[in-house]
């Protein structure tokens, strides 16, 4: 007697994106808000989104936390805050724009979290156009400080003031850079969860950013 092989039933993704899950969109992809199709890659990624991205945010912020740690000890040991220094106006405009700019990261995330894609490119378009500004107010600031007489061989105070702030600015560059990707990589590439953990870990780094920059600014320049 012939036997009839039925064939196994396979999970595969709906029309609309799949079963839902605890982000708010399909099981591995889903709708893109007021955007359009959400992010798709069920081809190329068929697993949840690891926690590693979060976890490489956190170790990078663990070892940028370490060499600012050991600059502010070897600034204290060189006594270097009992020497002068210019304190320029545009230090409140640096951090203004740096505050807003993380308002509007946080904006930007919980956009992407509600599937609001347009909203998600203005904040994040926002937020890089605030860094590059910020950015800006900083090349301004070198400029005042040398108007003033206050060079990298000045003294202690205004040698250590040029190395904080440039490494700081280095560090926003690679935090604009990774703004750039999670906005710039095509959605199809890659699944909607897997987007929406890399832009929490872009932006707790840029909020990380964020009480860096203040914390430089009170040790630097008012302490």
């Amino acid at each position: 007697m012939a036997t009839t092989l039925t064939p196994k039933k396979t999970d595969t993704p709906s029309a609309g994106g799949g079963r839902s899950d605890d982000f708010g969109g399909g099981r591995y992809g889903g709708d893109g808000g007021d955007g359009g199709r959400g992010g798709g890659g069920w081809s190329n990624e068929l697993t949840p989104p690891p926690e590693g991205y979060k976890l490489a945010i956190r170790l990078t912020i663990v070892s940028v936390t370490i060499l600012f740690l050991a600059l502010t000890s070897a600034y204290i040991f060189n006594r270097a805050r009992l020497q002068p220094i210019a304190t320029p106006r545009v230090l409140w405009v640096s951090t203004g724009l740096i505050l807003v700019s993380s308002v509007t990261m946080e904006l930007a995330r919980r956009a992407l979290r509600r599937r609001l894609e347009n909203r998600f490119r203005f904040w994040i378009s926002a937020t890089m156009l605030l860094g590059l500004a910020f950015l800006g107010a900083q090349i301004t600031l070198w400029k005042h400080l040398v108007a003033s007489g206050f060079y990298v061989n000045k003294n202690h105070h205004s040698g250590y003031a040029y190395i904080f702030t440039g490494l700081h600015g280095a560090h926003l560059i690679g935090g604009l850079v990774a703004l750039a990707y999670v906005m710039l990589r095509d959605r199809n590439t890659w699944t909607a969860v897997r987007r929406r953990v890399s832009v929490d870990a872009t932006a707790l780094y840029w909020h990380f950013l964020d009480g860096l920059w203040i914390y430089l600014l009170a040790l630097v320049f008012y302490w």
